[in-house]
């Protein structure tokens, strides 16, 4: 007789908290800790063959929460015990985890509830948990250090702008006019040189024009644009203004550094190659692409991966109206930004992007519809191309989209069909349908509509209301 455990894990940096519980959830095996050690992983080893000689047809579903790379030891080890006894490895969103906390009504967490809350997660949702037990993909995974690296320098970098716009208002509000579209790097250098407009008069257009980006005519439109600021910045603000501009510009100089080298190690990449076909697509975004996605393939699906970026449309429905309809948002947000970017350059390079957008501005939607939009499409065909291998081709692009149309059609009159039947369903112990029930106007609507369409009833629909009919 077959019998299964949930073995919920809650990683911490250094050790692990276990519980291993039954079909009811009842504990079969108490808390236990084990450190992030080669010993710990061989006492893990050792309760899972004790179990498994204990109670043959035995299965073990096992869920670690994913905390960034702590997880990872774990898993792998979890991975190789899983080619000698039957276990079932997956890796859950912490998302979910804090759902089951909430819906238990736990109002402290702590690792043993955090490892309860994952078995129970496991033992309630195993059907929809992926425990395709996949040996980790490594693919990209060096690379993606790099990448790691990067991404905090870019918001490293984005902080210490932040800061120094700040320090700009406060001592020369006047520059910030030449901030309005980012900050130019000539600005940045003229900072880190003179950091306050006491200090720009002082050196004036014969010193400033010595800065690289820093033309005869520039330096005098400067030097005019603060002529009237009487304010004298302390040697404090000074200081912190120079450093500031320095680290700035210090971490630009690494950023463009890093991808110089990704580009040169990727550029020729094959998926690279594939990627830029795609018109709005440059080498940078394709290798940002890939180190996001990994492996295209562990997406079953485009709605998977439309859904892991978070560009997924979301909406919420409760009696008569429908609220909220707008981009989840819910997945990561580096690719959004990159896809965001390209969909402009596309808006203006690719005439499908363009007709696009046009439409749904035509429609009265506002730019960032019309953008998430586009941003949708783009992940798809992003999805098309690496799923196939073949470079983004308008002509197929076309066909596909005619084909998409035509099955979006049957998806809607089978959707309206299915919505009256469901309605038909649900109130088939209702005998007059005329009834006046204190229903809103736009519900009296909509069961019109429902009424008038050319659907018909189900068969099923059919043979819950013969009772009534008799």
């Amino acid at each position: 007789m077959s019998k299964e455990y949930f073995l919920g894990i809650d990683v911490s940096k250094g050790y692990a908290d276990f519980i291993l519980v039954d079909e009811n959830q009842e504990a079969v095996e108490e808390f236990i800790q084990l450190d992030d050690t080669s010993k710990g992983r061989e006492v893990l080893e050792q309760l899972v063959a004790k179990y498994f000689k204990l109670i043959p047809g035995l299965t073990i579903y096992c869920g670690l929460e994913s905390t960034g790379g702590y997880e990872r030891n774990w898993h792998v080890h979890l991975l190789s015990l899983a080619t000698r006894y039957n276990l079932k490895v997956a890796r859950v969103n912490p998302v979910s985890i804090k759902g089951i906390s909430k819906a238990s009504l736990n109002r402290s967490t702590t690792d043993e509830t955090s490892a309860v809350n994952i078995a129970t997660y496991l033992a309630s949702y195993k059907s929809k948990i992926d425990f395709s037990n996949k040996s980790l993909d490594l693919t990209f995974q060096d690379e993606r250090s790099v990448y790691t690296f990067y991404k905090m320098l870019v918001k490293q970098e984005t902080q210490l702008k932040n800061q120094l716009e700040k320090l700009i208002y406060q001592s020369t509000s006047e520059l910030l006019f030449y901030c309005r579209k980012g900050m130019p790097l000539w600005l940045l250098r003229v900072l880190e040189k003179y950091p306050t407009a006491e200090s720009i008069k002082k050196a004036g257009a014969s010193k400033l024009v010595k800065i690289k980006g820093i033309s005869a005519a520039r330096a005098s439109a400067l030097l005019k644009r603060i002529e009237d600021n009487k304010s004298k910045s302390s040697a404090d603000i000074s200081f912190v203004i120079k450093n500031t501009v320095g680290e700035i510009l210090h971490k630009q100089d690494r950023i463009e550094e890093i991808e110089e080298h990704l580009v040169e190690k990727y550029g020729n990449h094959e998926y690279v190659q594939l990627l830029t076909s795609i018109k709005g697509i440059g080498i940078p975004t394709a290798i940002l692409v890939l180190f996001e996605i990994e492996n295209i393939n562990r997406f079953r699906t485009v709605k998977q991966l439309v859904a892991y970026f978070g560009v997924n449309p979301e909406f919420r429905q409760s009696g008569d109206g429908t609220s909220g309809n707008h981009m989840s948002k819910k997945g990561r947000k580096t690719l959004r930004a990159s896809l965001y970017m390209s969909s402009l350059t596309g808006i203006r390079w690719d005439p499908v992007m363009n007709k696009l957008y046009k439409r749904y501005r035509g429609m009265g939607k506002n730019h960032y519809f019309a953008m998430g939009v586009l941003m949708h499409r783009l992940l798809r065909v992003i999805y098309g191309v690496l799923k196939s291998g073949r470079k983004y081709d308008v002509t197929i692009d076309q066909e596909n989209r005619d084909k998409a149309m035509e099955k979006q059609k049957s998806i809607n009159d089978l959707k309206k069909i299915q919505i009256k039947n469901n309605r038909l369903k649900r109130r088939r112990y209702v005998e007059d349908e005329n009834e006046a029930a204190p229903i809103s106007g736009r519900k009296d609507r909509k069961i019109k509509e429902l009424e008038t369409s050319p659907s018909t009833k189900s068969a099923v629909v059919r043979d819950h209301l013969q009772p009534m009919q008799k």
